[in-house]
């Protein structure tokens, strides 16, 4: 059964607490970002990732996103996050903006993938509480808290994993409505070759060609 905490202006940091030791123990939580509840865990848990894709129904080599706190700690998890990347970074994080970057050579990781796809996903979110927990969590892999192709639900009552495999959920109420991310990658990954638009969500490409001109739409 799920334990479900309602976060309030008293229990913050209690709460914090309460979900950075799941996280640490390799638990997988419910929690609020911007306009929908993730699944989330230890990015470096093998199995703690791959119980989120058992839980969503995942198809096999789908890779969970991460996400972070600040931005210096990509240079950790990502050999190509060069000048382009950082000017984007300083704009529009935290934000809803997702980008796609090399992970190091030998990082212990599998978001779900086995490495195959060679990238991987990354953002740091507005969310508050979810900000102020991955800065003291370190990276977290995380997925929509519905099953895979559903969209995102945005009120607790709506998960449909309440029985078995989330151990805790932070209930922020119902979450406003609103845009998905702005997704863009290297038009070659891994290579200085351009950026491109995957797909325009809260972000549109003028305002990120406004930071970087060579950003295209998607070909």
């Amino acid at each position: 059964m799920m334990d479900v905490i309602t976060l309030n202006d008293s229990n913050q940091e209690a709460t914090r607490d309460r979900a950075l030791v799941s996280i640490l123990k390799g638990e997988v939580i419910a929690i609020a970002a911007e306009h929908g509840y993730l699944l989330a865990c230890d990015a470096f848990r093998f199995n703690s990732v791959a119980t989120i894709h058992e839980l969503r129904g995942d198809a096999p080599g789908t890779s969970a996103q991460v996400m972070i706190g600040k931005i210096p700690t990509v240079a950790g998890i990502a050999k190509d996050f060069d000048s382009d990347w950082e000017a984007i970074a300083q704009a529009f994080w935290p934000g809803l903006v997702t980008i796609h970057l090399v992970p190091q050579p030998g990082l212990q990781w599998d978001l779900g993938d086995a490495g195959v796809l060679g990238e991987f996903a990354i953002r740091i979110p507005q969310a508050p509480f979810l900000l102020s927990l991955l800065n003291s969590s370190g990276p977290l892999a995380v997925a929509s808290a519905t099953l895979a192709g559903q969209r995102a639900v945005r009120e607790v009552s709506k998960i449909p994993f309440t029985q078995t495999g989330v151990r805790l959920c932070v209930d922020e109420g119902i979450l406003p409505e609103g845009p998905a991310s702005t997704v863009l990658r290297r038009h070659t990954i891994g290579v200085d070759s351009g950026i491109e638009m995957m797909r325009e969500g809260a972000v549109t490409l003028a305002q990120l060609q406004a930071v970087l001109a060579k950003i295209s739409p998607a070909t």
